[in-house]
């Protein structure tokens, strides 16, 4: 660390630990590299003339914000950079294909389940008629990624469970079966992990977790109910904004030659 940028300011408004946390992220960005250790909290808070408790502080922020992370009596270290989680109806697979990622997948469990009154209501079929159910662990690069249950009427595909899936249950359904999954509507909040996720998903329990419900269709007909856990250290949401568009009043008044208004202003 040089001298001139990492100091402290007891005269700053900024509270001591922001002040520390940014010290650390330009450590971070012009130093270390990814799973580099930085320093102890005991060294931080001497060369800062800083209370442990404010050091812990700013640590337990930027692992929040992985930027960060723990390892159980080792120490803290630099994290990989976030991969974006854009919003749009896409396989695991092609999503992280189009990043430059190698995807893969650890199959938890392949099974048929009856329809529970709520996973009726979640795929739109009655009560009681068999459901496919699968449960992924999902890799980006070899790192544990997402746990994805995801839920399809076998109805709608016939002998997938004794034939298996070969990589992409979207692109399965579609050569198998003619299903085209082209729109989809999900919901993303924030929560914390239950105990097998953030130990399949390798986190702390304290770290939240990206809780996903997502509903595909094919056409007009609902083809999968999924839901899934996400790292929250390892994604963060990416959603293209577009400013809406004033519709043009056009009335007899703003026509300053008086003529009849013929429909070309709309």
């Amino acid at each position: 660390m040089t001298e001139a940028s990492q100091r402290i300011d007891p005269r700053s408004p900024v509270p001591k630990y922001h002040q520390l946390q940014e010290i650390l992220l330009d450590l971070v960005e012009s130093e270390l590299g990814v799973d580099a250790p930085i320093p102890s909290e005991r060294e931080l808070a001497d060369r800062f003339k800083l209370s442990r408790m404010t050091v812990r502080q700013a640590i337990d922020g930027l692992v929040v914000d992985g930027r960060l992370y723990r390892i159980q009596g080792r120490g803290t270290f630099v994290a990989r950079q976030k991969t974006d989680l854009q919003i749009r109806l896409a396989s695991f697979t092609e999503d992280m294909r189009s990043r430059g990622m190698r995807a893969s997948s650890r199959v938890l469990a392949f099974e048929r389940v009856a329809a529970t009154p709520q996973l009726a209501r979640d795929l739109e079929i009655g009560i009681g008629e068999p459901v496919l159910r699968l449960e992924r662990l999902r890799f980006a690069d070899g790192i544990p990624m997402s746990v994805e249950r995801t839920h399809v009427p076998e109805t709608l595909a016939p002998g997938l469970l004794e034939s298996g899936l070969v990589d992409s249950l979207y692109a399965t359904l579609e050569e198998r079966y003619g299903l085209v999954l082209d729109w989809g509507e999900q919901t993303i909040e924030a929560t914390t992990p239950d105990p097998e996720d953030a130990k399949l998903l390798e986190i702390g329990s304290e770290i939240p977790v990206l809780w996903m419900r997502r509903y595909s269709y094919s056409g007009h007909q609902r083809v999968e109910y999924a839901s899934s856990a996400y790292r929250s250290d390892r994604y963060q949401l990416w959603v293209p904004l577009d400013r809406p568009k004033k519709a043009h009043r056009f009335t007899r008044a703003n026509n300053s030659h008086g003529g009849h208004d013929d429909g070309g202003g709309r």
